[in-house]
């Protein structure tokens, strides 16, 4: 993780902030900065890591993906979410579940 930590450090500093962007968005680092929640604090006291990640962190992500639906009007409408990129995984896992919307990658905009 502390290396993970420390590439991400330089490529802040190395690259355009259009390319860090696409970067922090692809389903590649999504799915490693998800995979960061299941170590650390997850770790610890039986299954107290467990719970917490499910009863408030995914919680909290299941809440904000409802207020996207709330102000959804019309299946034409184009949403962009703006959100800390630990968050990233689980909304791309609820928008490609989701039959309401279609996800699209940021790299192809």
């Amino acid at each position: 993780m502390d290396n993970w930590l420390k590439t991400d450090d330089k490529l802040v500093a190395k690259n355009s902030l259009l390319d860090y962007i696409k970067y922090m968005n692809a389903p590649e680092t999504h799915q490693y900065g998800y995979g960061i929640y299941l170590l650390g604090s997850f770790k610890t006291g039986g299954h107290a890591g467990a719970d917490n990640l499910s009863l408030w962190w995914y919680n909290r992500n299941l809440r904000m993906f409802r207020n996207i639906q709330d102000i959804t009007e019309s299946p034409d409408d184009r949403i962009l979410v703006i959100a800390g990129n630990g968050h990233a995984a689980i909304f791309r896992q609820l928008f490609e579940a989701s039959p309401e919307y279609e996800f699209v990658e940021f790299d192809s905009l």
